[in-house]
């Protein structure tokens, strides 16, 4: 499936998440062939547009998936994609994200935050999800920070999970809980590691419900 269109005005910049279209796949094609983005995915081969429109058919077609063009309002075209995965392949109201962001002249600018927002803000709000689960490789600091500002926490660290330039990168794995819900796993009491990334989610949902709009 692809996302329903949402805008979210965070920190001075507006960004859309739309749905893909067979239009945008070429764009898809350029970005997935460049090994700056697959530092971070777990892709290493370049895409053609036969592989990315079969890509699209079966997203489209997926029940288990979520996807979102990411497109800052300035832009006029995607400069990335975010989704929710395990929707219906996952227990207890639990799915995992993703998010790539291919054009660097968008790095830094508040970008992943507004979507994490938006993403987050459906995922919780509108599929009843009670966490989300995520990972990023430990070099990549800016998604890290990204994930843990609005909740996200680390639970543990996978080492030497993929080979790049020669050197073995390890692997964070974090994980978000519904801030209200987290006693449905913890009615004894929510462990003090889950405390801090629990309010910052508190947080991140209740700017969510403000910032993000359904057109």
């Amino acid at each position: 499936m692809f996302g329903i269109n949402m805008s979210i005005t965070h920190n001075g910049i507006t960004v859309f998440l739309r749905p893909l279209t067979k239009s945008d796949l070429p764009v898809l094609v350029e970005h997935f062939s460049s090994m700056k983005i697959h530092l971070y995915t777990q892709g290493l081969y370049s895409q053609t547009l036969e592989n990315e429109e079969e890509w699209f058919d079966n997203k489209r077609k997926s029940e288990d998936d979520c996807v979102w063009a990411i497109q800052p309002a300035e832009s006029q075209v995607p400069i990335g994609v975010t989704a929710l995965h395990h929707l219906t392949s996952s227990l207890y109201n639990t799915c995992s994200s993703g998010i790539v962001i291919w054009d660097d002249k968008w790095w830094g600018r508040g970008v992943a935050s507004a979507t994490h927002l938006g993403r987050t803000l459906f995922a919780a709000d509108f599929l009843n999800r009670l966490t989300i689960s995520s990972q990023v490789r430990v070099p990549n600091v800016a998604s890290r920070k990204a994930l843990e500002r609005i909740g996200y926490t680390i639970w543990g660290e996978e080492p030497v999970s993929s080979l790049r330039h020669g050197e073995w990168l390890d692997t964070y794995h974090l994980k978000w809980f519904h801030p209200t819900k987290s006693v449905v796993f913890y009615p004894h009491g929510i462990p003090s590691f889950l405390h801090d990334g629990i309010a910052k989610a508190k947080t991140a949902l209740d700017l969510a419900r403000f910032e993000v709009q359904f057109p």
